[in-house]
């Protein structure tokens, strides 16, 4: 296991090697686009304004591969690299918790390989390739990661989406989103197990959004399509009042995990039930737009 780290520590001080302030910038910039803030806004876009089902699967892979991630550092504890002696690490503020699997690169890998499973395109296949790669180079280069953590990362998850994929698909062919508490129930067990403010948001999120996701697919039926204007001020209002939730809602709670967790599933419950809700009323119209529209 020494050798094994010796190398992993080895392959980060070549990477390393090449460093300069333009690369500085550049792979901290790079990794922004593996982090939490930036899959949410990307999620809600597909759900409020393209394509609400592939919105709602791509939702819980991602928000359910957060949990694998979780779960898996808590029970391996592999030490992340920061503080070697020979590396130098940048934006530590993002690398909290153990080091293996890269959350960001497994993240980055759910949003992107799922999109490559939807549209089936080589153009797009290219571009999400090179982004999960840049972003796991992005993790070693910082020094908050290995070569064997984000190579795990991105096994973990491509296999996530397959079988994320595969139950949602499952749920969504019996048409009872109900049974879709396969995710949940075992992650709600987890929350005993894991006591983290990471795994206790996402355990939040993946509630709100369920619940949400089964109120909105019984009595809701939001539309998504609209014209451009329309998809715009969809987003504006939509983001404003999760980023309102995830700000002002912590400064009225205590400080405690528990907080986390309604603070979080407030936020899933925002962007499948009441944002949707609040579109409606805004534009007055139920019915879907006979206007140009976004549907992919």
């Amino acid at each position: 296991m020494d050798a094994l780290q010796n190398v992993m520590i080895e392959i980060i001080v070549s990477v390393q090697s090449v460093s300069n302030p333009f690369l500085d910038g550049f792979f901290q910039s790079v990794t922004m686009i593996g982090e939490d803030m930036f899959f949410i806004i990307m999620v809600a876009l597909v759900y409020w304004c393209i394509n609400k089902d592939f919105g709602y699967k791509m939702g819980f892979a991602y928000l359910t591969s957060g949990v694998v991630n979780t779960v898996a550092k808590e029970i391996l504890r592999v030490p992340r690299p920061i503080g070697h002696p020979e590396i130098r690490s940048l934006r530590v503020e993002t690398a909290g918790g153990y080091s293996f699997p890269s959350g960001h690169t497994q993240q980055t890998t759910v949003f992107w390989f799922s999109w490559m499973l939807k549209l089936r395109k080589r153009w797009l296949s290219i571009i999400g390739s090179i982004l999960i790669v840049l972003v796991a180079l992005s993790r070693i280069y910082l020094g908050v990661h290995t070569l064997l953590d984000v190579v795990g990362g991105i096994i973990i998850g491509i296999a996530w989406v397959y079988l994320s994929n595969w139950l949602f698909d499952w749920s969504k062919k019996e048409e009872k989103p109900g049974l879709l508490v396969v995710f949940v129930v075992p992650m709600l067990i987890g929350m005993y197990f894991f006591p983290t403010a990471t795994y206790y948001k996402v355990a939040g999120t993946i509630s709100g959004f369920w619940l949400g996701y089964m109120v909105e697919f019984k009595y809701i039926k939001y539309k998504v399509q609209g014209t451009i204007i329309k998809q715009g001020i969809k987003m504006a209002v939509g983001l404003a009042g999760l980023l309102a939730i995830r700000t002002y809602v912590k400064v009225l709670l205590p400080e405690t995990l528990f907080s986390d967790f309604f603070r979080y599933g407030l936020m899933g419950l925002w962007m499948t039930v009441a944002a949707p809700i609040l579109f409606r009323f805004i534009f007055k119209d139920s019915k879907a737009e006979k206007a140009p529209t976004m549907q992919a």
